[in-house]
């Protein structure tokens, strides 16, 4: 065995205890720092070849490794916007120089501008509701996320765009007697108004609802363009070929105005066939074959049959529709059909008829638009008011309050977020206005993300593809508001660790003195 190889193995030796007691003094230093993943040093034994009669010692190899994928316990704090992650996953942050990274260290606060920055200046990154709209996450990357920003905006009016009514209506009321409710609503500048809900019985089991401010209508019913269709009549079997008949109908196109098409019927070798136009413009067409009767002569196939979307001119349509036989045949005598389309036009300043069924359960409508109305500066808008708990019993009129969206002026209070990462602003009012999502992100090996300075991680080539999503989602976990995850270091380990490392370092110290006083046993042999 070579002396130098000896002396080299005892130097390696103290230089792999000196890489584990580095990670031992990192960890204790960071046992306190938030969402900080403990690092441990592994060995591997570096052997060389040896010859008959003489050894040749090798040495020893250190491996630094991250526990990045054990959590750390958690801690409860104060503020709404600390956040820490039940399960997997990790936030994702935006640093000074635009890039995005991983990280689990959740203590944010709001800087000068509003965004929300943990303690090493990592800016949160999430996506924006719009429009009260759930975002979609982009899941094989960062585009669309945007900085968490919840800076105030001052006074804030919300007005009233939707809600609900119901109602207990008296049905051993006569004919023409009126029931009213009112419910507050917010016009656009936040002020609040009062709109009545007027029911007026018209017949058995029927009433007229109108909703009015001061008195003067509301109601805006939107257009209903046509969908469905039903088909009755005769086609004669016995008509020869060539006969003709044309039959016009009404129907509503998508802007609700009223429509006539025109169908001709021509009697062919193989069956009836049809044509539909509109102002001379054929549109279809389509053939009733002989085997589509049964031996008697009726319709054999009832199920619903759709007519593809038809273009009137720019921007009109009709369609598609639904057609469903109603006694179609093709029996001997008078070729006579009949299409009935649904649908209705816009109805301003119209209430609405509530049907219920003989249970006094609401047959419909299931819901009423109002439409909007200018108050000198500022505007109500449309209002689309649900009214399915609206019934018919015997009893007296009894509504049940209501429910609408919108807000009076109000200061915001502070910030709540759930579970699965929406982050809402709390106004002064109690209303809760969801501004974004929090993104997360994780890998295939989150113990092989790359670390870098301020507790943040980037993908490396082992820890494989980035993948986004939300808290609550796949296997992502949930996000606990006020509440931090804390260092997963163990303080008792890592000073065991210490006082191992530093009697194998002396061990390996008194090996390369021994090697060095054998050297000087060596040269000074010839003297």
């Amino acid at each position: 065995m070579s002396l130098y190889g000896m002396m080299r193995t005892g130097g390696s030796g103290m230089n792999a205890q000196a890489n584990r007691l580095g990670t031992v003094a990192e960890n204790i230093a960071n046992a306190n720092t938030t969402g900080y993943k403990r690092a441990s040093t592994e060995f591997s034994s570096l052997i060389l070849p040896t010859s008959n009669g003489s050894y040749n010692s090798g040495g020893v190899e250190t491996n630094v490794r991250y526990s990045i994928s054990e959590q750390g316990p958690t801690t409860y704090t104060t503020s709404g916007t600390d956040m820490a992650i039940n399960g997997g996953g990790f936030f994702i942050v935006e640093g000074a120089n635009g890039s995005n990274f991983l990280t689990r260290a959740g203590a944010f606060t709001q800087n000068g501008d509003g965004d929300l920055v943990n303690s090493a200046g990592y800016t949160l990154m999430g996506y924006e509701y719009k429009a009260g709209v759930d975002p979609t996450v982009v899941v094989n990357g960062f585009d669309g996320l945007t900085k968490v920003n919840l800076a105030s905006d001052g006074l804030v009016a919300k007005g009233s765009t939707k809600g609900s009514m119901g109602a207990t209506l008296n049905s051993g009321d006569a004919v023409g007697a009126e029931s009213k409710t009112s419910l507050k609503v917010f016009d656009s500048q936040g002020n609040a108004l009062l709109v009545n809900f007027v029911y007026t019985k018209t017949a058995a089991n029927k009433w007229s609802l109108d909703v009015q401010h001061n008195g003067a209508s509301l109601m805006n019913q939107p257009a209903m363009p046509s969908k469905n269709a039903a088909v009755s009549g005769n086609l004669d079997p016995a008509a020869a070929v060539g006969d003709t008949f044309t039959t016009s109908s009404n129907i509503y196109d998508n802007t609700g105005l009223l429509r006539t098409l025109d169908t001709v019927y021509t009697m062919t070798a193989a069956g009836w066939e049809y044509t539909v136009s509109h102002a001379g413009t054929p549109l279809f067409s389509d053939q009733f074959h002989a085997n589509e009767f049964d031996g008697a002569g009726d319709y054999i196939d009832p199920d619903p049959e759709e007519v593809p979307e038809l273009t009137l001119g720019t921007g009109t349509t009709i369609g598609p529709i639904m057609t469903t036989p109603t006694g179609l045949t093709s029996k001997p005598g008078p070729s006579t059909i009949a299409l009935t389309f649904d649908g209705s036009p816009a109805a301003i300043g119209t209430p609405v008829t509530v049907s219920f069924d003989a249970k006094g359960q609401l047959i419909g409508p299931q819901s009423v638009t109002t439409g909007a109305l200018a108050l000198g500066g500022s505007v109500l808008g449309s209002l689309k008011v649900d009214i399915t708990k609206t019934q018919q019993l015997g009893r007296a009129f009894t509504p049940d309050g209501g429910t609408i969206d919108g807000s009076a002026p109000s200061k915001v209070a502070g910030y709540q977020i759930d579970k699965e990462g929406i982050v809402y602003v709390k106004y002064e009012n109690g209303t809760l206005d969801p501004r974004y999502r929090v993104a997360l992100a994780t890998v295939q090996s989150p113990d092989n993300l790359i670390p870098q300075s301020g507790n943040v991680y980037s993908q490396g080539v082992d820890s494989g593809v980035i993948i986004t999503g939300f808290a609550g989602s796949g296997d992502f976990g949930s996000i606990q508001s006020g509440a931090l995850e804390g260092s997963n270091v163990d303080i008792a380990n890592e000073l065991t660790a210490m006082i191992e490392s530093q009697r194998s370092y002396t061990a390996n110290s008194k090996v390369f003195q021994t090697g060095a006083d054998l050297l000087d046993v060596l040269v000074n042999l010839k003297r």
